[in-house]
């Protein structure tokens, strides 16, 4: 731990970069919409590919790409049950922070669709 008034060395400095690049890659996960669609679909069980790209309505391609990389990058784990691939979320830590912040955005876009009816309305009583 620094005391008040110590400078960060040079090495404490390339170790936090080395951290803030991997937490970037991890964030990167999240980036794509896509991505947070197929995690919304299995974060509570896991699915095979079929049913997530119901109920994603992206293309197997697509979902098979994005199911690929974040499996690569750790975040979803695979089984095979019989000739079926199943999906599921493997680091929970990625559900624990992706839900919270959806909850917080769509709270914040009800209210703008809510503030908005109201203001159109506003509008249409004043013609």
């Amino acid at each position: 731990m620094l005391k008040s008034g110590e400078a960060i060395g040079e090495p404490v400095l390339d170790e936090m970069d080395e951290v803030f690049e991997s937490v970037a890659r991890y964030f990167s996960i999240l980036a794509e919409p896509a991505r947070l669609r197929i995690l919304h679909a299995i974060c509570q069980e896991e699915k095979p590919v079929g049913q997530i790209v119901d109920e994603t309505g992206m293309t197997q391609t697509n979902v098979s790409r994005h199911l690929n990389l974040m499996y690569q990058a750790g975040a979803l784990k695979r089984r095979k049950e019989g000739s079926t691939v199943l999906y599921g979320v493997s680091d929970q830590t990625l559900t624990d922070v992706c839900r919270p912040v959806c909850v917080r955005v769509s709270a914040e876009l009800d209210g703008s669709k809510t503030l908005k009816r109201s203001f159109r309305e506003l509008i249409e009583n004043l013609r």
